[in-house]
C-alpha cells in the first residue's frame, strides 16, 4: 500500500536534504588602524579606529579598537579600500560611497562646516567605476571605459594645475590614461596598468621610482618602457613592483625601505635604481600586493597558493617571523592562500578552507587574534572576529 504525505511533509523532509546555504565569507579587505571587510553576499562590516567617523558610526575620541558592525549601504558592494582615516565602497552599480574624513577632499565633494561624514555619501558625478586605489589623503578610479578620474590630494603632474595642498573635492579626469584596468596611487606617485599589460607611472620621480631609467623632479603620465605582459602592478614607499606573465618579479626605485628584493637596503640619501630589474629566484609569481596607507611590506603569492615577502616589517606586517627590515625574499609560513590583504602595518589572509589570519600591529591583533605584542607569524582569526552575530542585511 502506498502512503501519501500531505505536501508539508514533503517540503520538510527534502529541507532535511538539501545543502545547507554557505555561509558568506570574506573577499575583500582594506583598513589603515580601521578594517574594512568585505563579504561575498555584497555586505561590509568595520572595526577598529573611528575617530574620524570612518567606520560609518559616531566617532570617537580616542584610539580605541571599536567591535565589527555593518556599514549600510544602499547596494551589494564588490569593493572597498581604505586610505589614513577615510572608507570607501565600490557598488555594483558602478558608484562609489565614501565617509570619514574628508579634510583634503579624500569625500570627493565639497564640505561646509565639518570636515567629515560619519555616514557613506555617493560621490556625485562618478560613475561606471570598475576599481578604486586610495592611499594617504588621494583617491583615483578606473571606470569601465579604461579612463581614471582623480580627488584629494594626487601628485600634482595629474592635477591638471589644481592645488593639490589643499585638496581637490571633486573627481577630475586625468590625461594621459587609456585603456586602464588597474591603478595604484599615492600622493607622490602612482603607477597603471592596461589591458594588453602595460604599465604607466607618474610623481615624483628623483630617486627613479617611476622606473624611466633615469631620474627627474617629477613626470606626467609616462609608460615603463623595459616593462611588457604585465598581470600586477604596485607602487610602495619610493619604488614600484610588478609581476609579469612569465612569474617573474620587477622592482625598482629607492631601496631605502628594502623593497628592491635584493638582500640589500640603502641609505635615504642613495639615487635608487631607475630601471626595473628582475628579482633573483621567483619565477612562479601571479600576484603582488604592498600595504595600503604608507605599507612598506611587499607579498607575492606564487603559483603554488604559498606567499613569499620582502621590506619593511617594524609591526611584523610581513609575517616572516623576522627583524624590521627584511630585505631578502622570505616565505610565510601559510599553504593554499586564496586571498590576501596588506594594510600599513598588518596583514590578512584567507585559506582554502574558510581560516582568516592575521599578521603585524598589536592594536589590532590583541581583539582579533588574542596577541600579547605585534604578531610576527600568521595567527588564526575566527570569522565571529570580523562579524557580529547578526549582521544587517543590504538594504535596496
Amino acid at each position: 500500500m502506498r502512503i501519501l504525505l500531505p505536501i508539508a511533509a514533503l517540503a520538510a523532509i527534502a529541507a532535511t536534504v538539501q545543502p545547507a546555504a554557505q555561509a558568506p565569507h570574506i573577499i575583500d579587505m582594506a583598513g589603515s588602524q580601521h578594517v574594512l571587510a568585505l563579504w561575498s553576499d555584497g555586505t561590509v562590516t568595520g572595526m577598529g579606529d573611528n575617530r574620524h567617523g570612518q567606520l560609518a558610526r559616531p566617532r570617537t575620541a580616542s584610539l580605541t579598537f571599536e567591535a565589527p558592525a555593518p556599514i549600510d549601504l544602499p547596494r551589494k558592494a564588490i569593493q572597498v579600500m581604505a586610505s589614513i582615516a577615510t572608507s570607501y565602497a565600490v557598488l555594483d552599480d558602478g558608484t562609489v560611497w565614501a565617509w570619514g574624513s574628508g579634510r583634503y577632499g579624500e569625500l570627493g565633494v565639497r564640505l561646509t562646516g565639518s570636515a567629515e561624514r560619519h555616514t557613506p555619501v555617493q560621490v556625485p558625478r562618478l560613475n561606471d567605476v570598475v576599481s578604486l586605489s586610495a592611499k594617504e589623503h588621494d583617491a583615483m578610479a578606473v571606470l569601465a571605459d579604461g579612463t581614471v578620474r582623480a580627488w584629494g590630494q594626487p601628485p600634482a603632474v595629474v592635477a591638471q594645475g589644481q592645488r593639490v595642498d589643499i585638496g581637490i573635492p571633486e573627481p577630475f579626469a586625468v590625461d594621459g590614461l587609456a585603456d586602464v584596468v588597474r591603478i595604484d596611487s599615492g600622493s607622490r606617485h602612482g603607477v597603471a596598468l592596461t589591458r594588453d599589460g602595460r604599465v604607466f607611472a607618474w610623481g615624483q620621480n628623483n630617486l627613479g621610482q617611476l622606473g624611466l631609467g633615469h631620474t627627474s623632479r617629477a613626470e606626467p603620465p609616462t609608460e615603463i618602457p623595459t616593462l611588457r605582459d604585465v598581470v600586477s602592478v604596485v607602487r610602495v614607499v619610493g619604488a614600484g613592483v610588478a609581476v609579469t606573465r612569465d612569474g617573474r618579479v620587477w622592482t625598482w626605485g629607492h631601496n631605502g625601505q628594502a623593497g628592491l628584493g635584493n638582500g640589500a637596503r640603502s641609505d635615504t640619501m642613495d639615487p635608487g635604481q631607475p630601471t626595473p630589474q628582475p628579482v633573483a629566484g621567483i619565477t612562479d609569481a601571479v600576484e603582488v600586493k604592498v600595504g595600503s596607507d604608507l605599507g612598506r611590506q611587499i607579498i607575492v603569492r606564487r603559483k603554488n597558493g604559498t606567499l613569499i615577502a620582502w621590506g619593511n616589517s617594524d609591526w611584523g606586517q610581513l609575517g616572516t617571523g623576522g627583524v624590521a627590515f627584511q630585505p631578502r625574499p622570505t616565505p610565510i609560513k601559510l599553504p593554499d592562500v586564496v586571498g590576501y590583504w596588506p594594510f600599513g602595518i598588518q596583514t590578512f589572509a584567507r585559506t582554502g578552507d574558510g581560516t582568516m589570519w592575521f599578521w603585524g600591529d598589536a592594536f589590532a591583533g590583541r581583539p582579533l587574534a588574542a596577541a600579547t605584542g605585534n604578531q610576527r607569524a600568521p595567527a588564526r582569526v575566527a570569522h565571529e572576529r570580523f562579524r557580529p552575530a547578526s549582521p544587517a542585511g543590504v538594504s535596496r
